[in-house]
């Protein structure tokens, strides 16, 4: 009987990446428009080839609302991850997200994580290129 696939939640990737992210000591993103929720839409095709790669079956889907540019589940996400305490959505009206792992604690969390740390760091950098590339358009 051959091994099941394993899974790749949302939040193992939200993990993975705010913890590739600590690495690079990237401190704050920001919510103050959907640059974020876009960014994360753009990242889904490098994370399915990146899961492919490593035998991880994707267990969700990222849509962006077509006239507003956010996205429920990565505001979903985003709360999770903060209700872990691996980010803060800094007040009055949450428009950071700001990284609370240490670049110590990093390697850990990315050893936990299903796929591999070098799959989070990737897809991490494609993620910043794609927020970078957003704060343009």
């Amino acid at each position: 009987m051959a091994d099941k696939p394993t899974p790749l939640y949302l939040s193992d990737l939200v993990t993975g990446l705010f913890a590739a992210l600590a690495l690079r000591e990237v401190p704050v993103l920001s919510l103050r428009d959907t640059r974020l929720d876009r960014a994360f839409a753009k990242l889904i095709d490098d994370i399915n080839e990146q899961a492919k790669k490593l035998g991880l079956t994707v267990r969700f889907r990222l849509r962006t609302h077509p006239v507003h540019g956010d996205s429920p589940q990565v505001q979903h996400a985003l709360w999770e991850a903060a209700q872990r305490d691996l980010v803060s959505l800094d007040n009055p009206e949450y428009q950071d997200v700001r990284v609370k792992i240490t670049k110590t604690e990093a390697p850990s969390y990315l050893r936990q994580l299903p796929g591999s740390p070098q799959m989070y760091e990737t897809l991490a950098d494609k993620l910043m290129g794609y927020y970078r590339d957003a704060r343009t358009n």
